[in-house]
């Protein structure tokens, strides 16, 4: 156990925090001290990083567990916590999980002082949508057409299918999906298309034509400039510059 652990961790669980994020569905709960090391976690945190156990999570950074531009992303926002005191409250932001699906979550950063008022660490809590309240009905009511965009963005979808599925018209569709979300249904789809991609270019040996298909893009250079865009370098230059992660 790292030397600083231990005391972490008592001081922790003496007042601030309990077990209580282990019994509630859909909520994972981690606990990082200043230099971004897992102190605390709850089993549903441990499962989504694809360990089998709350243990295997102490210690570790997410550049241990995550991709490099996800890690990357969650380190930005932690050091703006650390620096500010200020926390981070319902962001909405896709995740994904050992299964490879891509997920939404609800995620709240909380900073945590000592006794004597200085940020000692933060506390992390994420909610599924679909275990989300009333106040993210925004959110909730588009639930079925993201459910069904993360279990068919490999084939080819309409947005017709996605706005009968919110019981709205296209045009409806599309504008209360770029209101809630900030970008539109094509844009998110290509998105799940890329995630997906990144898994499988980190994570299996197919040509990056193999995976292009896979992820249900049918033009090789659509796919090569559409993930260039999104991630900043192409497929090929992402696979071989080995900073990715299991997801």
């Amino acid at each position: 156990m790292l030397p600083d652990l231990k005391k972490f961790q008592n001081q922790l669980r003496s007042g601030q925090l309990g077990s209580v994020f282990e019994h509630l569905p859909g909520i994972y709960f981690v606990v990082k001290d200043l230099k971004g090391r897992v102190m605390m976690a709850n089993s549903f945190a441990s499962n989504l990083c694809g360990l089998p156990s709350v243990s295997e999570m102490i210690g570790k950074t997410d550049h241990d567990l995550f991709a490099k531009d996800q890690a990357d992303s969650y380190v930005a926002d932690d050091q703006t916590v650390y620096e500010t005191g200020e926390a981070i409250i319902d962001r909405i932001e896709l995740a994904p999980d050992p299964r490879n699906s891509i997920n939404w979550f609800v995620t709240t950063k909380l900073p945590l002082y000592s006794k004597n008022g200085k940020v000692i660490g933060l506390a992390c809590i994420g909610r599924d949508l679909a275990h989300a309240k009333e106040e993210l009905r925004p959110y909730s009511e588009m639930g079925d057409a993201l459910e069904y965009v993360r279990k068919n963005y490999a084939s080819q979808i309409k947005i017709e299918t996605l706005a009968k599925l919110t019981k709205l018209s296209t045009g409806q569709f599309q504008r209360r999906f770029r209101q809630t979300f900030k970008i539109s249904p094509a844009t998110h789809i290509t998105n799940v298309r890329i995630q997906s991609a990144c898994h499988l270019l980190a994570n299996s040996n197919d040509t990056v034509a193999t995976i292009a298909q896979e992820v249900g893009f049918y033009d090789h250079s659509h796919f090569t400039r559409s993930f260039k865009k999104l991630m900043g370098l192409s497929p090929s230059e992402y696979r071989q510059k080995g900073q990715h992660r299991h997801w």
